[in-house]
């Protein structure tokens, strides 16, 4: 049995109990399975209030307490309950909308990615944190889990040398004959974005925790096939990018290049290759980069080559125990569960989350990066994304959310 990890019980509310609410809500349950008692899911907030209504009920027979259910995060906040944070899945565009509504009302967040909507949308949940010294935090898994702290290691403790260059390349095909019912990430709106800051945000979060920070971008971004939605008897009109191809300058000076269509014809393919001036690590059979787990080897100049998960073996012997149980604990290796343990632990024993919303802002900044690039075909400066001087991509997000 693990043992007894110190500090007081946290109340957490669930604020949106759809699609990757479910995958929280399956993180959650594992904690309690290991005997992580430090915390109490109390609340489950959701429009369909059915969908908050489900979620309780099997918190309640899980976990073996009453979970009440709200309609609107301002119920949950004018109830009696005492909340110490809530963890918000929602629509994108929402993110800053909750995110500020719950830290104005004096409790904690940890906020799915990206962070905000847009990079307006973001700093406006750090300046909220920071004037009332609350706890933002990026619910950002891929970088926790074991395959990205291996490769972490091996770049920067020195198997793979001084990295040097990267590609992260996906080419398939959707067919743009077929009409999906509408979601809400076709939206500019609720979604602001397709893939570059949806599931891509998972790759720019892991390229800057493997690489270091980025200088500039250049990218194209492209709609190379209209691919309308069902929306009741409409069609409307996908904003969301089917390819796209862009460089990164890195401030080390490595370079990588990444690229991502739907629209290619015919057999696809996958590739990740990143090299070092002592070896490379390749993977051709992955889902999206930031999945990187046991698949692929790496192999080193001098013709050594490892498997994946020889690689973590020998990453793993590295760790002291106590090291192990700050970035395992419980041996638990699943990064949306040790998101949930991270944030749990931080507001239990006042220590600092891993992921901070200043963390989330920085990577939502590159993402848009690629836009802004992509829109006036320029180099970008990532710095001038994050400090509102390029902005043209994001401009009508943020006046429908009268953020300008």
């Amino acid at each position: 049995m693990a043992a007894k990890k110190k500090g007081k019980i946290i109340n957490i509310a669930m604020v949106g109990c759809g699609g990757m609410a479910g995958a929280h809500l399956n993180g959650y349950e594992e904690l309690l399975n290991k005997g992580e008692t430090r915390f109490r899911i109390v609340a489950c907030v959701d429009e369909a209030l059915g969908r908050a209504q489900a979620f309780a009920e099997r918190l309640g027979k899980n976990a073996g307490w009453q979970v009440e259910t709200f309609k609107t995060l301002e119920q949950l906040l004018n109830s009696d309950l005492a909340i110490d944070g809530i963890d918000i899945c929602s629509p994108h565009g929402l993110h800053h909308e909750l995110a500020c509504q719950a830290l104005e009302g004096g409790v904690n967040v940890l906020c799915e990615k990206p962070i905000g909507v847009t990079v307006r949308a973001s700093k406006k949940i750090a300046q909220t944190a920071k004037r009332r010294g609350l706890v933002a935090a990026t619910a950002e898994q891929c970088r926790r889990a074991i395959g990205q702290r291996a490769i972490h290691w091996a770049f920067n403790d020195g198997l793979l040398g001084t990295p040097k260059m990267w590609w992260a390349i996906k080419a398939g095909w959707q067919d743009p004959a077929q009409t999906p019912n509408w979601h809400w990430r076709v939206d500019r709106k609720l979604g602001g974005c397709g893939m570059v800051m949806d599931s891509g945000a998972h790759w720019v979060d892991t390229m800057r925790y493997w690489f270091g920070e980025i200088d500039s971008v250049y990218a194209r971004v492209e709609h190379m096939y209209k691919r309308p939605h069902k929306k009741g008897a409409k069609l409307v009109d996908s904003a969301q990018e089917d390819f796209w191809t862009s460089i990164f300058n890195f401030k080390s000076g490595l370079v990588g290049t990444w690229s991502w269509t739907i629209s290619a014809p015919g057999k696809g393919f996958t590739q990740l290759t990143m090299s070092g001036t002592e070896g490379s690590i390749i993977d051709t059979d992955i889902f999206h980069p930031a999945a990187f787990q046991a698949a692929g080897e790496c192999q080193l100049l001098d013709g050594t080559t490892y498997s994946m998960s020889k690689m973590q073996e020998l990453y793993l012997d590295t760790l002291s125990q106590r090291k192990k149980d700050r970035l395992f604990p419980y041996g638990i290796t699943g990064g949306v569960t040790l998101e949930l343990w991270d944030f749990i632990d931080a507001l239990s024993t006042g220590r600092p989350v891993e992921i901070d919303v200043e963390e989330g802002l920085r990577s939502k900044a590159v993402s848009e990066a690629v836009y802004e690039s992509g829109k006036c075909g320029q180099v970008v400066k990532v710095a001038d994304v994050l400090k509102g001087k390029v902005d043209a991509y994001q401009r009508d997000i943020d006046r429908a959310w009268k953020l300008l």
